[in-house]
């Protein structure tokens, strides 16, 4: 199979860049983002325009930032006071942040052992947000819960690398297997990659 239908593995290599131009992310062919294609686990306006392409092809792709990462929320920006924050230790400009909220609606923040698995969890499920530190204030600390690319309305210059069946449990899961014991798939997850998921 060469075309990207539903059902189909697809590996990618791309180079993302904004309305200017800029290259704000990139992924080379030796080391491509791969994914199932059909079940939404990539921004909408990139998977619509990969249907029916063929394996081998080259081209740009533009998406809004409403099929894209979404409208940047002013209300994910929050501001917290360091103390909330003094069981993480150190943090720094860019850091980012789990948050969990309680029963009680209390906050509570912890340094994410594995981000790739929260950028890739659906938003309709319970369990921790990703927040970044945006700015450091002598009491408080603003945390912001968009995506980076939130509200950007980007280019993707996109390759076709691969296209394959997915194994059964990818089929299930909608998503590829762990990376076999080269690390493979997993030294590009590490990236964050372009997953439709953030908070």
């Amino acid at each position: 199979m060469n075309i990207v239908e539903k059902d189909q593995k697809i590996s990618l290599a791309y180079k993302l860049k904004d309305t200017n131009g800029r290259v704000i992310e990139e992924v080379p062919p030796s080391h491509p983002f791969v994914y199932v294609h059909g079940y939404e686990n990539i921004i909408p306006g990139l998977e619509e325009a990969l249907g029916g392409k063929n394996l081998g092809d080259q081209f740009t792709i533009s998406v809004d930032y409403e099929k894209g990462y979404g409208a940047y929320r002013q209300d994910l920006v929050i501001e917290v006071s360091k103390e909330e924050l003094q069981d993480i230790g150190e943090i720094w400009i860019g850091m980012e942040l789990e948050m969990f909220q309680d029963e009680d609606d209390s906050l509570e923040f912890s340094v994410p052992e594995d981000p790739k698995d929260i950028y890739n969890r659906d938003e309709s499920e319970d369990g921790p947000h990703v927040y970044i530190v945006r700015e450091i204030k002598d009491k408080t600390v603003t945390l912001d819960g968009n995506h980076p690319f939130a509200g950007m309305d980007l280019l993707f210059d996109v390759s076709i690398i691969n296209i394959e069946p997915p194994s059964i449990t990818e089929l299930e899961t909608g998503f590829p297997d762990e990376p076999d014991e080269d690390g493979f798939e997993e030294d590009f997850n590490d990236q964050g990659g372009f997953g439709r998921h953030w908070r």
